[in-house]
């Protein structure tokens, strides 16, 4: 990762929402913005943010025809739609962010939206020079969270969804091979064109949004920026020590046994009977995976005869007791 590269970071730690690249913050437009413990901005249906940089003058983004863009979301799924013509039930469309130019109320060079469907699941729409070209994620669940990773290189563009390569869905129009992105608007929660019976507000939860000027499809880069946060973007001494292998989740050769675990609730240290203490997972992707799903258990192979004797699950966290875990 180069740190130079980044134009844009906003990690929602604070209500002062500070973008710490230009060293502003954004505007909480519609009420008081609601920030979650452990970081994360909680999206209203009566209000939005909106980031233009100092003195008005947008964010210095300087991306034409190559970028990368991260974030965390927690989605929800608000149903269906009627469509008040013929009856039909029909997806509906909750902003997400919006990259507009300067003096521009409704052509954005790239925006993202997250939409419903008819089996409970959500997908994220990607759309770039005012809607020319758009194409979409395969569906994902809500009420997790899931990071993605979106990149655009000027002639093809991805989407990941924790770490793993969609493969785009209904794409339309013509990929453009540059977008103005000199200088930026973003918005947060608020579709610049309006609002209708099938698009709303969104009430997900957003953290750690990045954006770098280059292109960066390395699943390394992502698994260390899932599991060791953004601080792996903007802390070249700890982007130096972070060694491959020493954390939990690298596959070790060996076959070795969890002997004790420590959770600060920044991060999980565990200790093993070769000696090494292990060090992974923050707050974040401990919440995306978590247990609550019986598939995941059974996945385990756990007994349900010995629910409480060996494991139970606590706020949605599978905890293990007097057993033995082989990595």
């Amino acid at each position: 990762m180069l740190i130079s590269d980044l134009k844009l970071l906003l990690r929602f730690q604070t209500a002062s929402l500070y973008e710490e690249v230009s060293s502003t913050t954004m505007r909480s437009v519609g009420g008081a913005p609601e920030i979650l413990s452990g970081g994360g901005y909680v999206m209203a249906n009566d209000q939005y943010l909106i980031g233009d940089g100092a003195n008005g003058g947008g964010y210095n983004i300087g991306i034409s025809d190559t970028f990368t863009l991260g974030f965390w979301l927690y989605p929800v799924n608000p149903g269906m739609a009627t469509d008040p013509s013929s009856g039909d039930a029909v997806s509906i469309s909750m902003p997400v962010i919006s990259l507009n130019e300067i003096g521009s109320s409704e052509v954005a060079a790239v925006e993202i939206t997250e939409n419903t469907t008819v089996d409970g699941e959500n997908n994220l729409t990607i759309s770039f020079d005012g809607g020319s070209y758009s194409a979409s994620s395969e569906d994902y669940a809500p009420l997790v969270w899931h990071y993605f990773w979106v990149v655009y290189d000027g002639a093809t563009f991805s989407i990941y969804v924790d770490g793993v390569q969609h493969t785009l869905q209904n794409p339309s129009g013509s990929l453009p091979s540059s977008i103005n992105g000199t200088r930026l608007d973003m918005y947060i929660n608020h579709s610049l064109t309006g609002y209708a019976y099938n698009v709303a507000k969104n009430y997900g939860y957003i953290s750690d949004i990045f954006l770098m000027d280059l292109v960066n499809n390395l699943a390394v880069d992502m698994q260390k920026v899932i599991n060791d946060g953004v601080k792996y973007l903007v802390d070249d001494t700890y982007t130096d020590i972070d060694i491959e292998k020493s954390s939990i989740y690298f596959n070790d050769p060996d076959t070795i046994i969890v002997t004790s675990s420590i959770d600060d609730m920044s991060y999980v240290y565990v200790g093993r009977n070769d000696g090494k203490i292990l060090r992974g997972s923050p707050l974040f992707w401990e919440t995306r995976r978590s247990f609550s799903e019986n598939g995941e258990v059974d996945l385990l192979g756990l007994s349900a005869d010995n629910n409480g004797d060996t494991w139970s699950i606590v706020d949605g966290f599978l905890e293990l007791k007097n057993i033995n875990v082989r990595l």
